[in-house]
């Protein structure tokens, strides 16, 4: 089970009385805590921690385990929001970062500033952090400059509900997320709009199941940022601890938008546009679809490609193209909400379906990936075509039937985001939480949409080979997707 600092919970009593005071002024008033602790490098430290500050635990570890092994490099800038005890920022710092570090508890502020003088450290320690609903200045807390790194322990309780006991309001600022609006949100959308980060800078965030975990990404990509799970942590208690890297998607690379072309990919493919341009079309006059299909565009469709690769060792096309299609349904399932998540699947491999009520599923978005070698080198892209809405009598689904009015510019920033998140090489790369997450999506796509029929057998789905093949019962594995019949659509 996952440590945690010994808390006092209070009675809730609207406003915070005289009483709780009280009891705040008594925990102020204990002893530091001084713990020892051990970097990634196998470095000791003696950390006092005074009372209301977070000490370093396991989440710490999980953090510092994912920096250690992608350490910028030396005079890099680096901010950590919720400093705590020091730790992080110090070994940022011992290794040759140029560190700021900000929190909003003046206690944590003291004990980040002592640790680092005495340990040799040097750094900039500022009060101040996003609140649950006013940041203020950026500039207050996080300095007024940009970040090749920037990392965050996050608060990882929901706030409480009004009749349940609660924290003191020193120690909640550490563990709870207190605003009516997650941090989690605030904190992309001030990424988002430009600040904190360099346009090839990366930031790290610790987020628990217990509270934003599952749709951690599905939120950045909505935003136009590329994220993904690099590492987690699960406990016995069933809390599972997540690290998310997100990012600026492809940067200084263009989305490219045209009136009118034969297809996307063949366009992309016959240019020598560096790797993550993305090309869209208003209209395709011969779009593609697998094994030489034609891709009708309707109305209002969203068509475009990406070029995702590039030289002699390039993506897997079953695992990159599974991988794709199930981020998609993941980004549709979060916008769409809780009353329509169930509404929208995956088809595997890479076919995105939505529920037309008494029309059943209809497809609605497919993906294509397709390369052409010069020299010794081979060139890929991925194309996506996506309905937004469909005419009655057309035998297609569009996101119309999710209760979505995404404009094309919107949808191109998301699908940007999820296609850098899946394909481009920054950094990190994705941890086994994606195979598992994939995995569940192909075989909820496979619960709606089947039963399957292998051979005219019907057949169960078990799971996923490493190269993202269609594992079926019978030790049968299943390369193409056209081989299969799937009963309900």
């Amino acid at each position: 089970m996952r440590q945690r600092p010994p808390v006092k919970h209070v009675k809730p009593a609207p406003p915070f009385d005289r009483s709780h005071a009280d009891r705040e002024i008594e925990g102020l008033a204990r002893s530091a805590e001084v713990v020892v602790w051990t970097d990634p490098f196998g470095s000791k430290f003696t950390v006092p921690v005074p009372p209301t500050v977070y000490p370093p635990r396991e989440d710490t570890n999980l953090l510092a385990k994912v920096v250690a092994r992608t350490f910028p490099r030396p005079s890099s800038t680096w901010l950590e929001i919720g400093c705590g005890s020091g730790v992080l920022t110090l070994f940022a710092a011992r290794n040759g970062c140029l560190v700021t570090a900000c929190d909003i508890n003046p206690f944590a502020v003291a004990a980040t500033k002592r640790l680092l003088a005495s340990e040799g450290g040097r750094g900039e320690v500022l009060e101040g952090g996003p609140g649950p609903s006013k940041d203020g200045d950026v500039s207050q807390w996080g300095g007024n400059r940009l970040y090749d790194t920037v990392v965050w322990n996050m608060p990882y309780l929901p706030a409480p509900g009004d009749e349940a006991l609660h924290l003191g309001p020193m120690e909640e600022a550490g563990m709870i997320d207190t605003g009516r609006r997650s941090l989690y949100d605030r904190f992309l959308d001030i990424l988002a709009n430009g600040s904190l980060l360099h346009a090839t800078g990366t930031a790290y965030v610790v987020i628990s199941s217990l509270h934003i975990g599952d749709t951690a990404c599905e939120r950045a990509w909505s935003r136009g940022l590329a994220a993904r799970v690099v590492e987690s942590e699960h406990f016995e208690d069933g809390e599972r601890l997540f690290v998310v890297q997100i990012w600026r998607p492809y940067a200084g690379r263009s989305l490219e938008v045209v009136e009118e072309l034969p297809s996307t990919n063949s366009t992309l493919l016959a240019t020598d546009a560096p790797v993550g341009t993305s090309l869209r079309a208003l209209r395709q006059s011969a779009g593609k679809g697998q094994r030489g299909r034609s891709w009708a565009s309707l109305d209002n469709a969203f068509m475009a490609s990406w070029k995702i690769g590039e030289g002699p060792v390039l993506p897997q096309p079953t695992w990159g193209q599974v991988r794709l299609g199930a981020a998609m349904t993941r980004l549709f399932e979060y916008l769409a909400g809780p009353n329509h998540s169930s509404a929208v699947c995956m088809k595997w491999p890479n076919d995105l379906y939505v529920l037309a009520g008494e029309g059943g599923w209809r497809k609605a978005a497919g993906t294509l990936m397709e390369g052409v070698t010069k020299g010794a080198n081979t060139a890929v892209v991925v194309g996506l075509g996506l309905n937004t809405s469909v005419p009655k009598g057309v035998g297609f689904g569009g996101l119309d039937l999710l209760g979505l009015d995404l404009s094309l510019f919107e949808l191109h920033n998301a699908i940007h985001a999820l296609v850098a998140s899946v394909f481009e090489k920054h950094g990190e790369q994705a941890c086994e939480v994606e195979r598992e997450v994939v995995e569940a999506e192909v075989l909820r796509g496979g619960y709606l949409l089947g039963p399957i029929l292998y051979r005219n057998k019907k057949r169960s789905i078990l799971g996923l080979n490493q190269e993202g093949e269609l594992v079926l019962d019978g030790g049968l594995t299943v390369e193409d997707g056209n081989l299969l019949t799937w009963s309900n659509i």
